[in-house]
């Protein structure tokens, strides 16, 4: 077979690269050591490297004793370089969770280039373990980065970038790289200041983001400008951004907004395929106001379902004067509809009037179409107009 991309003189296929079409071949391995089993006159060790495990076959019928020797005495997260040949496993001992399930090594050489102690945290857990208290792991931040969702991760965003870098590029952008030390510039944020050697008492400043770069290149003529841009911002944690974040930066000349919009989408469909995913194109479309009106935020999450609705023309008589009186002002009354919420308790929608008096709203009305209405808004909002809502039995109001 064609010598794999990743060999070197030190070894010949990865671990997880092996497979039946490579029975009888004899190989070199490099790897750590993922777990070993010791069962009595046999000891099978899985050995781990970024594209997989293969299970290494220490028998004396083909291993020197030596061999065995050592292998029955390394320790998890040794590092080891194995000569062996390729056999198929019998079919009653074939892991299916393994991409290299069909086969395993039969040792005739090992060398421990790496021993180890006992790891400060486990890397080779079982399905449904519970991982290590994250502090732990961020402590021993080398033996959590061996595990082998942490590699699919950092391996699959190795893709994303690819992908989005080509995805760019047929798209007629170019990659330009844009300082990094620079003059500080006003921005949303605060500067992270780097002192001069050269200049003493001055600083440099590290990005918020390449916006003055990228507009000199479009004043200079480049067109369609990229870059997976590192971006400092010295502010507080906040649920989407980091104190250092990459971005996929873009700039265009001569387009529209609609331009944009298809640039974007292009990018994201394709990063969406590479990671195994279809998303079809073009996106739904959703004005400001739009998103403002039903979901009162500019960048809902279409999935969350709860829309708010204007029920103003629905208020009938019966409604209490602070109602009528807000409508007579130009106010509008505005409702949610969870259904099946009516079970919900006074502490929870105590607290849910506490996020609406957060947002500055005056406070919150309520009501649960249960058997009949009930709540706090029934009074205040009118019975006429509950009636006249959409809502099922067990739904709960929020207006």
């Amino acid at each position: 077979m064609d010598r794999p991309v990743s060999a070197t003189t030190m070894r010949t296929h990865p671990c997880g690269a092996l497979r039946a079409a490579h029975q009888g071949e004899s190989v070199r391995l490099g790897g750590w050591v993922h777990r070993r089993r010791d069962l009595g006159g046999l000891v099978f060790i899985d050995l781990r490297d970024r594209e997989g495990i293969v299970q290494l076959s220490c028998d004396p019928k083909w291993t020197p004793a030596e061999v065995m020797e050592r292998a029955s005495k390394v320790g998890a997260e040794s590092v080891l370089l194995v000569e062996g040949v390729v056999e198929l496993r019998p079919e009653a001992a074939r892991d299916a969770t393994l991409a290299t399930s069909e086969v395993e090594v039969n040792v005739t050489a090992l060398e421990v280039v790496g021993p180890s102690i006992t790891p400060a945290i486990p890397v080779a857990y079982k399905e449904g373990e519970a991982l290590a208290a994250e502090e732990l792991r961020l402590r021993h931040r080398v033996l959590d980065l061996r595990r082998p969702d942490m590699q699919d991760k950092l391996i699959l965003r190795h893709r994303l970038l690819q992908r989005a870098r080509a995805t760019m590029t047929d798209l007629g952008f170019l990659e330009i790289e844009t300082p990094v030390l620079t003059k500080p510039t006003p921005e949303g944020a605060r500067d992270y200041l780097v002192p001069s050697r050269v200049h003493p008492g001055e600083f440099y400043a590290l990005p918020q983001s390449p916006q003055i770069y990228k507009q000199l290149l479009m004043v200079a003529g480049y067109d369609r400008y990229f870059q997976i841009a590192r971006c400092f911002r010295d502010e507080d944690l906040r649920a989407d951004r980091q104190p250092e974040f990459t971005q996929i930066d873009i700039e265009a000349s001569f387009v529209a907004a609609e331009d944009v919009q298809r640039f974007v989408e292009a990018v994201l469909v394709a990063l969406w395929a590479e990671a195994g995913h279809e998303v079809q194109a073009p996106f739904p479309r959703l004005t400001y106001a739009d998103a403002m009106e039903r979901f009162g935020t500019d960048k809902p999450d279409l999935r969350y379902g709860l829309e708010m609705q204007d029920v103003s023309q629905m208020v009938g008589p019966d409604a209490a004067a602070v109602v009528t009186d807000a409508l007579g002002g130009g106010g509008r009354v505005r409702m949610i509809v969870v259904p099946g919420a009516a079970g919900a308790s006074r502490k929870e929608l105590d607290a849910l009037t506490s996020v609406a008096k957060e947002a500055r709203a005056g406070g919150l009305m309520w009501a649960k179409r249960t058997e009949e209405w009930t709540g706090q808004g029934v009074k205040a909002l009118g019975l006429e107009m509950l009636r006249r809502v959409p809502t099922d039995e067990g739904d709960l109001c929020l207006a």
